[in-house]
């Protein structure tokens, strides 16, 4: 048997939109949706296939600038307000998170 060894570093965008509330842009369902769907297509291989994961990495923790992209993408599980001194929110899938991790 074949075994593979992976460390993985996942994530996903959203658009920015400076015109939504902070209320709404903490509603992040698309990213708990591709996270745990993710996940559970990693145990399957890991079950079915024998991978060896060593590690699984939300890419990013907090939105940044991206190279391509700049702030017109949002990343991670945290939203960082730019209007207000970088203040940083935890979005619904850092509860998700907390919740699968125990």
């Amino acid at each position: 048997m074949l075994i593979h060894t992976l460390s993985l570093v996942i994530g996903m965008d959203d658009p920015n939109n400076p015109s939504i509330s902070i209320k709404d842009a903490l509603k992040d369902g698309k990213r708990i949706k591709y996270h745990n769907d993710y996940l559970v297509n990693l145990l399957a291989s890991i079950e079915e296939d024998g991978c060896n994961v060593k590690g699984y990495f939300v890419w990013s923790l907090l939105d940044n600038w991206e190279w391509q992209s700049g702030f017109t993408s949002r990343f991670g599980l945290y939203f960082i307000d730019y209007k207000d001194n970088l203040k940083r929110y935890p979005k619904q899938s850092v509860e998700w998170f907390k919740k699968f991790l125990k």
